[in-house]
């Protein structure tokens, strides 16, 4: 089971790379003859050598006869299988001389010579123009990968609803689309890129080793098994290592979120120096958990030289020895090529030997990534959802129950109705259940048990964009984007004219203070909108709710944090919006919903009075209670 996991892992994760497969088929063409190009400049070297110190015999120039198998060889070969492939190898050999041959040979060794630096120059450029080719088509692969991820976890976030969040620090969030990704970024490059490079290098580099010397390059085998077991123990123990220290980055960023957005309360409670060492104590987890798993992926590249080396002098010792005494299959020419062979192909191996490491490090990024793609979407739209462009006649909820937490109830069996054009307020202790009751109205949770329904519709059955576009939000907290005073009010309406947006702003009574700045309309709002006050900021959302021209408004405690005057704006504000429209408003301030049409009353999850303002004051009930003690403190 656990297998399977990983397999579907893997394969989800170098899925992304299907859309740019031409690409990734122009980089791997031209990984593949970057490779043979690099190749066949190792092969040149030894006839190289050999002419610049003026052997009389040089391998592979003037020396094209086919050589024949010494008694030395004879003695060690079979008569059987290990003959034919001593004879397939030397005749691949003496076919690559020839080749070499037939393109330097020249007169003379000066002319030779010239020869082989043209042929050199010739290689060299072609070899790094195809490198070029590579590395820029598989950057652009690899942008696009990041690109691709990070679109999909920011759909997937948008579509979340609220609940996602609740248990989910910011910095958690945030840390998925920016760390996350990038660290799976590098897993799909090394897996694909440095796979492929690498593998044909290894391929290229071994082929040679075969062919000057099969049996030499047997006795280097003996090691490779140990080296994969090892790369094999490495790379589990960084899996896990990675998880952690990808969780100790998320804390990090979570710390930081936090301590920015909250830098005025830090501020006005003095406690700098508590986020300094709060921030501190997070980054000292990550540390540490990055020094746990660089000890370990450092460890193998020690390990691996030291294999390499005792592969090398291994092969010194045995071929050194056979040409000091003149037998076996290689003259000094071919020994300095595989020589130069096998040095070349340290580095290929040693970049495939930290590949399954970096891949493992990837694939715990990956079920990070995935496990947010994977997240069940809770509010969705019906198979045949309905579109409705307008409210005809009611809103109604029936025996709604909501809760957060299972068995703990923050709606119990809540009903009413709201006709058309009506102002309906909500009234009632901290914690009662208001804000969660108009929060389901929009959808961003679902009852558990009941039903809301406009014009006998269940809300269940209308599509989430209609459904929304019928309604305008302001809250207690406003949220403005970091983006000009026009562009929050026309947010969401590309094509909001200038003078649409004024209106809206002059009927919120906020063109008068936006004439003030100097950039007027243009002024940037700053972070969250923290250039403006907080009267300011709550007549720039009723402008925003004015231009969208809903025709159902939801208003949460929209005045209850602001001082006397801006409360007077924008209380006035709320007026002329909630002209002509169906409203649900949640009230701090019992003054301001003395003339709704009624006034539901709710404590603990549920409506315990509802009625006018004047039925409510006479029933000496929670509302009456409620009034009076505003009152006195008003006093």
């Amino acid at each position: 089971m656990v297998q399977e996991e990983s397999v579907n892992l893997y394969s989800r994760t170098f899925s992304v790379l299907k859309p740019y497969w031409k690409q990734l088929l122009t980089a791997s063409t031209s990984a593949a003859l970057h490779d043979l190009f690099s190749g066949l400049i190792v092969w040149m070297f030894g006839p190289l050598l050999m002419t610049l110190f003026q052997v009389e015999t040089i391998p592979g120039v003037t020396d094209i006869v086919p050589q024949t198998v010494t008694e030395s060889n004879a003695q060690v070969q079979d008569s059987g299988f290990f003959t034919k492939v001593s004879d397939f190898a030397l005749s691949i050999k003496e076919g690559m001389k020839e080749s070499i041959n037939e393109l330097v040979y020249a007169e003379t060794r000066k002319d030779t010579l010239f020869k082989f630096c043209w042929v050199i120059l010739i290689v060299v450029i072609a070899k790094n123009l195809f490198l070029y080719f590579q590395g820029f088509f598989m950057a652009y692969v690899q942008q696009s990968v990041i690109r691709s991820f990070r679109n999909k976890l920011f759909e997937k976030y948008q579509r979340l609803s609220l609940d996602y969040y609740h248990s989910r620090r910011t910095g958690s969030v945030i840390s998925r689309v920016t760390n996350d990704v990038m660290v799976l970024n590098e897993a799909v490059d090394i897996g694909f890129n440095r796979l492929v490079t690498d593998s044909i290098l290894v391929f290229v580099f071994f082929s040679f080793l075969l062919i000057l010397s099969w049996k030499l390059t047997l006795i280097t085998m003996i090691i490779l098994p140990v080296v994969f077991g090892f790369i094999w123990f490495i790379g589990k123990k960084l899996r896990k290592y990675s998880e952690r220290s990808q969780e100790k980055m998320s804390d990090v960023n979570s710390v930081l979120e936090e301590a920015v957005n909250n830098v005025r309360i830090v501020k006005a409670f003095s406690m700098e120096n508590f986020e300094i060492k709060k921030f501190f104590a997070a980054t000292y987890d990550y540390f540490k958990s990055l020094l746990r798993m660089t000890r370990i992926r450092h460890l193998a590249s020690p390990i691996n030289d030291t294999l390499a080396t005792l592969a090398g002098v291994v092969i010194l010792l045995y071929a050194g020895n056979d040409i000091i005494d003149s037998k076996g299959d290689l003259d000094a020419g071919d020994f300095m090529t595989y020589l130069l062979a096998m040095l070349q192909l340290i580095k290929p191996v040693k970049s495939l030997s930290q590949i399954h490491i970096k891949i493992q490090e990837g694939m715990a990024a990956a079920e990070r990534v995935f496990e947010v793609l994977d997240s069940k979407e809770k509010i969705v739209d019906a198979p045949q959802a309905i579109e409705i462009q307008r409210l005809e006649n009611n809103i109604s909820y029936k025996d709604v129950c909501f809760n957060y937490i299972e068995d703990e109830k923050v709606l119990d069996s809540v009903s009413f109705e709201v006709k058309q054009g009506e102002v309906i307020a909500f009234v009632g202790p901290s914690g009662g259940g208001k804000s969660t009751l108009l929060d389901l109205m929009p959808r961003f949770y679902d009852p558990q048990k009941g039903e809301i329904s406009i014009d006998g519709i269940n809300i269940k059955d209308i599509s989430l964009q209609s459904l929304r576009s019928l309604m305008g939000i302001v809250t207690q907290e406003i949220y403005l984007f970091n983006d000009t005073i026009f562009n929050n009010i026309a947010y969401g309406m590309e094509d909001a004219l200038i003078e649409d947006v004024v209106d809206a702003a002059t009927m919120a009574n906020a063109h008068q203070f936006i004439e003030q700045f100097k950039d007027k309309y243009e002024t940037e709002v700053g972070n969250r909108g923290i250039k403006l006050s907080g009267g300011q900021r709550q007549r720039i959302a009723i402008a925003r709710a004015l231009l969208k021209n809903p025709q159902i408004l939801i208003f949460d405690e929209a005045t209850s944090a602001l001082d006397t005057e801006s409360e007077m704006l924008v209380q006035e504000a709320i007026d002329r919006l909630m002209q002509n429209r169906t409203s649900l408003v949640i009230a701090h301030r019992l003054s301001t919903i003395k003339n709704a049409n009624r006034i539901l009353v709710i404590d603990k999850g549920q409506i315990v009075e509802q009625g006018s303002h004047e039925t409510l004051i006479k029933n000496n009930g929670l509302y009456n209670r409620l009034h009076s003690m505003q009152f006195r403190e008003d006093k």
